[in-house]
């Protein structure tokens, strides 16, 4: 048994060591391990049962038996007793069997699993965890316009899938949307849970239990919050009936009767159901980016990219113009599905989370994503990937960055930016101006591998300022884009402000290289300022 025991906690520990960063949410690669967790879970409470069961039987086996024999003296008690081995036996059993039966008893069942599930909550998802993931839904709701009770029920952006949410996952997003001020988009998820545990007061277990009145007292703060009184005073009577001396609800019902009587006029919500609070032009375009509802420009075209260096003489690259202002092309097949399993398998649990250039923290949701720096020097692959990227470019690459392989979350995403940092205006001070970035410059442009398809969302945008300047890049297994991050004067353009649209449904890998611009004197020379590109 201690060797079964030692082997059981050694699993667990080979299973829950050796990733460096956990917020799981932020990668899909990251969820999967979780699938292996829950199993091991669900055997270990398996066993538990076995070992109540085992305790069961003995128990039941036993108390027939003992039963038979106190029906039997029970038959005749005088002469049963009258019997002195009857009499012995009777007096025995009562003396000592049942001190022996508290100790069994009183004997712990499932100790070992105990200590294996003490183990494997150190190591459970976190409550950001659920923050992030529960954000990562209402993400995917704001920026495809989809309404929440769709979502719920498995019908994602033209797709229906064969799940939907339930109760215990309802209740989480009914909590997260109301911590997050969200009172009007928790009203309809806080009814729905109401209204399914009064139908099936116990629908993951009484151990599992949500209770009522929790929920009520919920719903009662939204609509409050939302001024919606009348409706907070019907659900408040509701709450009363169960527990008519709850300090919290007689309290509420004061403040909505108060708070009525000073809002006289009729109810409206001062807030719409939204997380995203954009309204500008950039946001809108954003949307129907992602959404795929903007048609590109006619004047585009393919063609096989023969001459940035001379080696695409005899290996030319199929070439797709995606937009001219700003310039951006996708190179097609440049990565064969061998190299990209490989460069998968270089992030094997080394993926941490993704920060932005300012070090973003994990609740601002800038960047939704984990992501693993890859030397290019490390193996003959990025060697030959980083050959490949100077075919493509043009450019020096002695003085670029490493690789950032990074895999999107539940909703994964990264907002609004720009690659550059505007390194040669003299606006650049402060925290940007690292002796790295003085050196080696600005990032002069940006190469996006894409390693993976994407069954729905995850598309990069280039919103731009209109319809006509908006550009949508699909990612493709074995794809990459390219554009330029800076103008010819060596100033940032702005017109490269891009997202990557949250993922709705699969798995989005990608890798990143940003070339630097100091080593480009020669490939490509700064020129003289446009007037209208003056920073002034």
């Amino acid at each position: 048994m201690k060797l079964f025991a030692v082997l059981i906690l050694t699993i667990v520990c080979s299973l829950t060591n050796g990733t460096s960063d956990k917020k799981t949410s932020l990668s899909v690669a990251s969820l999967v391990p979780l699938l292996e967790m829950e199993r091991q879970l669900i055997n270990n409470l398996e066993e538990y049962t076995i070992d109540l069961k085992q305790k069961l039987q003995i128990l039941e086996s036993q108390i027939a038996a003992m039963r038979a024999e106190n029906e039997k003296g029970y038959a005749d008690p005088l002469a049963y007793v009258s019997n002195p081995l009857n009499g012995l036996s009777l007096i025995r059993r009562l003396n000592q069997d049942w001190v022996m039966w508290r100790k069994f008893m009183q004997k712990p069942v499932g100790v070992l699993q105990m200590r294996t599930l003490d183990l494997w909550l150190k190591k459970l998802p976190t409550n950001m965890d659920l923050y992030s993931a529960c954000a990562g839904i209402i993400r995917i709701r704001d920026y495809y316009d989809l309404k929440l009770s769709d979502i719920i029920r498995g019908n994602l952006f033209r797709f229906k899938y064969n799940v939907s949410m339930s109760v215990p996952d309802l209740y989480a997003m009914g909590q997260h949307l109301f911590e997050n001020d969200q009172f009007l988009c928790a009203i309809p998820l806080l009814q729905d849970v109401l209204q399914r545990i009064r139908e099936e007061p116990f629908p993951m277990g009484p151990q599992l239990n949500i209770e009522e009145l929790d929920v009520i007292k919920l719903l009662v703060q939204s609509y409050v919050q939302s001024q919606q009184y009348l409706q907070a005073l019907s659900i408040l009577e509701e709450g009363l009936e169960l527990s008519s001396s709850d300090a919290f609800l007689i309290r509420e019902k004061e403040n909505a009767l108060r708070l009525m009587k000073e809002t006289p006029t009729k109810e409206k919500p001062t807030k719409k159901c939204t997380i995203v609070n954009k309204k500008h032009d950039i946001w809108k375009n954003t949307k129907e980016c992602c959404k795929g509802t903007y048609k590109s420009n006619n004047r585009l075209m393919c063609y096989y990219n023969s001459s940035t260096t001379p080696f695409l003489r005899i290996a030319p690259f199929k070439t797709e113009q995606i937009g001219l202002d700003p310039y951006v092309v996708v190179f097609h097949d440049v990565l064969s599905p061998r190299e990209i399993s490989k460069l998968i398998s270089l992030t094997d649990r080394k993926l941490v989370q993704a920060v932005t250039v300012n070090k973003k923290s994990f609740k601002e949701m800038v960047r939704t994503a984990k992501a693993h720096w890859v030397y290019r020097g490390y193996q003959e692959l990025t060697k030959r990937i980083y050959r490949r990227i100077h075919d493509m470019s043009g450019f020096e690459l002695a003085d670029a960055e490493n690789f950032q392989i990074v895999n999107y979350g539940i909703g994964g995403h990264y907002g609004e930016h720009k690659d550059y940092f505007n390194a040669s205006s003299s606006f650049f001070t402060g925290y940007h101006r690292s002796q790295t970035k003085k050196y080696l410059g600005d990032r002069i442009a940006t190469v996006l591998f894409y390693l993976s398809d994407v069954e729905q969302g995850g598309a990069t945008v280039f919103p731009g300022i209109s319809a006509d300047s908006a550009y949508t890049v699909y990612p493709r297994a074995g794809t990459a884009a390219m554009w330029y991050n800076l103008h010819t004067d060596g100033l940032g353009d702005p017109t490269t402000l891009h997202v990557a649209c949250p993922v709705i449904v699969g798995s989005k890998w990608v890798m990143t290289q940003w070339i630097r611009e100091r080593s480009q004197i020669f490939a490509r020379p700064c020129l003289e300022p446009s007037p209208s590109l003056n920073p002034s």
